[in-house]
């Protein structure tokens, strides 16, 4: 027959894990959101603090994965926000993606997160126009989307929810266009 306390104690402690995967996972996600709120305010030092947090968070949940690797899926989203977070990030402070390896994620928890830095750069061009006259940094911006874009269709995605994102881009992209006709038709407008 079953040894029924054995499997008590070992099911509660999955269940544990899993449960921590999953807080872990929240935690993650909204720090990631900090990281983004602040990069989009311009505030720097904020962000930074909110990735040194995002980044042990992180490194525990990976911990915790390679001991139970079966909570992958549980730990998902959290990752492909921090993933989000920190490609925005980078491009803000250095001007390019930061790679899967830099990162640690697999590739598919890598794709979804830059995918979605597209409605983080668009919220970005809409402050930077919002702030002045200048579409400059909202241009290069666009920039930035197209040549993401085009680098995601050269992967031929199979995957439905993947192709979906890298239409999502293609869409955000085109918003930054229509916001920047807008400003630069609109900017003699002013009483």
């Amino acid at each position: 027959m079953l040894d029924v306390d054995r499997l008590y104690a070992e099911l509660r402690e999955y269940e544990a894990k899993k449960e921590e995967a999953v807080q872990r996972s929240i935690r993650i996600t909204r720090l990631s959101k900090s990281v983004i709120y602040s990069l989009i305010r311009g505030d720097m030092e904020n962000a930074k603090r909110h990735i040194s947090d995002m980044a042990q968070e992180v490194g525990k949940l990976r911990e915790l994965l390679s001991r139970y690797p079966m909570f992958h899926g549980n730990a998902f989203t959290g990752l492909q926000e921090y993933v989000e977070a920190m490609s925005l990030w980078y491009l803000l402070s250095e001007g390019r993606l930061p790679t899967r390896e830099e990162l640690g994620v697999d590739v598919m928890i890598y794709l979804f997160g830059v995918a979605d830095v597209a409605g983080e750069l668009s919220r970005k061009a809409t402050e930077e126009m919002l702030r002045g006259d200048d579409v400059d940094k909202a241009k290069q911006y666009r920039e930035m989307l197209e040549a993401l874009y085009l680098e995601m269709l050269k992967l031929e995605p199979r995957d439905y929810e993947l192709r979906k994102k890298v239409d999502y881009i293609s869409n955000t992209m085109n918003w930054i266009t229509e916001k920047i006709f807008y400003k630069s038709i609109c900017k003699g407008d002013r009483a």
